[in-house]
């Protein structure tokens, strides 16, 4: 079922593109534009998807979590770049600041550093576009992806416990793939992230001298080999605990219920219930639409809100 939403969803987003891209020449506009097509994470191999030949998947830190496909495309980009492939390292906050500087725009926020939040982390990926450096060089040298994990020219560090991870088949995009954590059973937890919740029994313990693997030579990340670069795993774990005191941690997540029926569990199983049930197919938001099951899950919230008031005076 699942599979069949997001088919729908891609094919019509497709002709949506189209029609745009179709007006914008139209409008003889399309010499001026940049097209940014991006996904924000890897798929869900239990929700319908494949990363194949990565590994893991949506919500994992391998490369099939956090390795994404992406291209750009439109009249801006110079002709000898058209049709390239490029291997640099860049970040999903880079398109801002490459679309700030082809408006001609600053990166300052001053509001944001008014509320004391810190600079903008985004880099001018242009450069790299258009070919005006090695196509090799993108925007980074260095990611900081969370707290437990870096990745740094061709080396990715991971330290600490993670979701084992596994690897899809190129046909394993029908839903019969098993669950994410080492495929190779049902997940008894779920990873938050980057931290593996008490409970999942198919875990990779990096511990605190972590797991090294070497990208450029082993993207599918088959092979981890710390234990011959050791300097280079010390080097990065250093690297990790000088960058830590300066990330930034939104506290400010949503809370809002799911609108889907007692259950219907999880993002990708209410997604699917929502677009069957209430947007005649499509896929929409499941979070604080106003259902009759949001609305039960909105007063029973309230009510207890009253009990734990009342219990407190």
């Amino acid at each position: 079922l699942c599979r069949r939403q997001y088919r729908a969803s891609v094919h019509l987003l497709d002709d949506i593109i189209g029609e745009m891209v179709d007006a914008l020449k139209q409008k003889a506009m399309w010499k001026d534009t940049l097209l940014i097509f991006t996904s924000d994470n890897g798929g869900a191999p239990n929700g319908g998807g494949t990363n194949f030949p990565l590994r893991g998947g949506k919500e994992e830190m391998w490369e099939g979590g956090i390795r994404a496909a992406a291209f750009a495309s439109g009249g801006i980009i110079p002709p000898s770049q058209r049709g390239k492939t490029l291997h640099g390292m860049v970040h999903i906050a880079d398109w801002y600041a490459t679309l700030v500087h082809l408006a001609g725009g600053k990166l300052l926020d001053t509001v944001a550093q008014q509320s004391g939040l810190p600079p903008v982390d985004s880099l001018n990926a242009w450069p790299w576009i258009a070919g005006v450096v090695d196509d090799s060089q993108g925007p980074r040298e260095e990611l900081p992806v969370t707290d437990k994990v870096l990745i740094s020219g061709p080396w990715k560090f991971m330290r600490g416990k993670f979701a084992a991870g596994g690897w899809q088949g190129i046909d394993s995009t029908n839903n019969t793939t098993p669950e994410q954590g080492g495929l190779t059973g049902k997940r008894k937890g779920r990873t938050d992230g980057d931290a593996v919740v008490a409970g999942n029994s198919n875990i990779i313990d990096c511990g605190d001298d972590g797991c090294l693997f070497n990208l450029e030579e082993d993207w599918t990340e088959h092979a981890e080999v710390r234990t011959q670069y050791p300097e280079v795993a010390s080097k990065m774990a250093a690297r990790l605990d000088e960058l830590i005191p300066s990330f930034f941690d939104n506290d400010l997540e949503g809370s809002e219920p799911d609108s889907c029926p007692p259950g219907i569990e999880g993002g990708h199983a209410c997604a699917c219930w929502m677009a069957v049930n209430y947007y005649g197919g499509f896929i929409g938001p499941y979070k604080g639409v106003e259902t009759e099951f949001y609305l039960a899950k909105q007063k029973l919230h309230a009510n207890r809100s009253r009990s734990i008031a009342r219990l407190t005076r």
